[in-house]
């Protein structure tokens, strides 16, 4: 499982893509984390299995969060890109 980056543009700026596969897995692992949780066998290993829960999700919000910024961003771009905005703008 791979999570690439695609140019966008010549902006030199580059987009995120082949999340959906990562984000899958990480729900699958994530899901399969709180099922060893609730084993009662889970005791002797409790603090590591939970450690890991919230690694997992911890990543899976950040690759959230920056698919967020990416979506904003790319709504954005556009409006402050054309050359009105870039003429009524000061410079910066």
């Amino acid at each position: 499982v791979d999570i690439g980056l695609l140019p966008y543009k010549e902006t030199g700026t580059y987009l995120l893509r082949g999340t959906e596969d990562v984000q899958n897995l990480l729900d699958d692992h994530i899901v399969k984390t709180q099922a060893i949780l609730g084993s009662p066998f889970c005791k002797p290993f409790q603090k590591d299995c939970k450690e890991w829960e919230a690694k997992l999700t911890y990543i899976q919000d950040m690759i959230d969060q920056l698919l967020s910024v990416q979506r904003t961003w790319l709504y954005l771009e556009p409006i402050f890109s054309s050359e009105d905005i870039t003429r009524q703008m000061p410079v910066e």
